[in-house]
């Protein structure tokens, strides 16, 4: 639920050390599951905080400055606060129509809440003029499952990273060694989250980047492997839902679950 400006400001500014009971979900999943701002330690939450009253202060003085507009939308999004970042940049292309960065952003942060249509509109008006959001929308792209056009856009991306990687190979593109490097950030350090039926861990193992997790699982994917990691790398990452991996992984996931429900309704009709 997306709460008015004015109103999300004041709770995010007045209320820092909010958790999760009363809170509102920032989305849903394409499981249907509710998605929270993930939690921070103590002082990263008072720096976030410091850094959204500082932000709100700067967009006050000016709200139709773009940069303004994107201090606080970051601010927001610091905080997992992706509604509200939302808000600030709709109010912001409302008065800056043609800016190309207010439609990246925000189109960002649409795939963010799983709204890839919406995205894509946003993203190929912002590739227009940005070389960046060639990138954005090659990821919106791929999550609905365009993976032929999500190449062509990755083709003009500068770092198409694991994603390009995949969309090439999903396409029907020539095997190519896969990237290597850096495959995002470190998993979050939060416990992890179990989905109903799985047995936790008694001995949690360090716990791999999520991106090369869902890459993992892919390549099986692809192999014609009997493996599915999409749902390890959901369970073990549940506070990074809003990284490009993690959406990934959900999409697959979300179709495998949609694909079994629908072969044993098959069956329940014998």
């Amino acid at each position: 639920m997306v709460m008015t400006l004015i109103v999300a400001l004041t709770l995010a500014l007045s209320c820092a050390a909010g958790g999760i009971e009363g809170q509102h979900p920032e989305t849903l999943s394409l499981l249907g599951e509710p998605l929270y701002a993930p939690p921070l330690p103590k002082a990263a939450r008072e720096r976030a905080d410091a850094a959204l009253s500082d932000a709100y202060a700067r967009y006050k003085a000016a709200p139709n400055d773009v940069s303004a507009i994107i201090a606080l939308e970051q601010a927001q999004l610091a905080l997992g606060h992706v509604g509200d970042a939302l808000e600030i940049l709709t109010h912001g292309i409302e008065a800056n129509q043609d800016d190309a960065r207010l439609r990246l952003e925000r189109g960002d942060s649409y795939i963010r809440i799983r709204k890839f249509e919406l995205a894509q509109k946003d993203l190929r008006k912002a590739a227009e003029t940005l070389p960046q959001a060639h990138c954005s929308l090659g990821l919106a792209l791929y999550l609905a499952a365009d993976y032929a056009h999500a190449r062509d856009s990755y083709g003009k991306c500068a770092d198409p990273g694991v994603i390009g990687y995949l969309s090439i190979r999903r396409a029907g593109g020539a095997a190519s060694p896969p990237p290597t490097g850096s495959l995002g950030p470190a998993p979050s350090t939060a416990p992890p989250i179990t989905f109903p039926g799985s047995v936790a861990s008694k001995t949690p193992k360090q716990r791999e980047p999520i991106a090369r997790m869902y890459l993992d699982a892919i390549e099986l994917l692809l192999a014609d492997t009997k493996r599915d990691r999409a749902r390890d790398a959901l369970e073990k990452n549940r506070d990074d839902w809003m990284e490009p991996a993690y959406i990934a992984a959900e999409v697959d996931y979300a179709k495998v679950v949609k694909a079994e429900g629908k072969k044993r309704k098959a069956k329940g009709k014998r």
